[in-house]
């Protein structure tokens, strides 16, 4: 794409929810995005290495799921404003960046619920191949992420 054949207002549609804050919440998808999935390629790397039952007892604890769920929450919420502004090379980054979504869609309710029952042997149901899995296609989302432009400007 030419820098002469991209124009903003192209690009943006409007907003129900106030401008500014759509434009915020813009701002915020990718780094939250790309937070969470490094936080969730960490845990599932070292899964991988150290077994599930000494990442829950030293790594994975309440408290650092809790934490965890911020940046994923937030991802969820500004992922809509920043739907509406992002500007995709192609199909395959749209298929990628819905993924995405649906992801934290599934996910946040999981991590949230770790607020009131303080436990996180949720875990224990996904098999070991899951974190494998997980690796791979978080991977694709990172790099997508980390290339896709969201239009914030005016």
């Amino acid at each position: 794409m030419n820098k002469q054949d991209f124009q903003p207002e192209n690009y943006l549609q409007k907003s129900h929810a106030q401008p500014a804050i759509a434009r915020v919440l813009s701002r915020l998808a990718r780094p939250a995005a790309l937070i969470t999935l490094g936080i969730g390629m960490y845990l599932h790397f070292t899964r991988l290495f150290i077994g599930t039952e000494l990442l829950i007892k030293y790594i994975y604890t309440a408290t650092f799921d809790t934490v965890f769920s911020t940046p994923m929450l937030v991802g969820l919420v500004s992922f809509l404003p920043a739907w509406k502004r992002m500007v995709f090379r192609n199909k395959f980054e749209k298929v990628v960046v819905v993924a995405t979504g649906l992801l934290l869609l599934l996910s946040v309710p999981l991590h949230v619920q770790t607020w009131y029952s303080q436990s996180t042997n949720y875990i224990l149901v996904f098999p070991m191949a899951y974190s494998i899995i997980f690796l791979a296609y978080s991977s694709v989302m990172v790099f997508v992420w980390s290339r896709l432009k969201i239009v914030t400007d005016r």
